[in-house]
């Protein structure tokens, strides 16, 4: 028996809309960014931030619950789209490469 499933998301991961602060840097650099997280799921995490990174850029990215219920996510990721937003800063989407613990 085939069953099929009718739904718009035909992604690996469902996404999730989040909003919270999102810690970056690029790859090699000490000092860490400040964004706006839009969505987050197994797979990566969607920000908006003033400043355009490159399509394949290297992040460290640290991504802090608004409560202290679970520690912060810690991830190294790929920028894989960069979009502008309505405001003029840009949307950043990246994949997650490693989730460190």
């Amino acid at each position: 028996m085939t069953m099929r499933f009718e739904y718009s998301e035909k992604r690996d991961f469902t996404r999730m809309d989040v909003e919270c602060v999102v810690n970056y840097r690029r790859s090699g650099e000490s000092e860490m960014r400040q964004a706006v997280g839009h969505n987050l799921s197994a797979g990566g995490v969607q920000f908006e931030t003033e400043e355009e990174i490159a399509v394949g850029a290297q992040l460290e990215i640290v991504i802090s619950p608004q409560k202290n219920l679970t520690p912060p996510l810690e991830a190294s990721a790929e920028v894989v789209r960069v979009e502008p937003s309505a405001d003029g800063r840009c949307i950043i989407s990246c994949r997650f490469q490693q989730i460190k613990s």
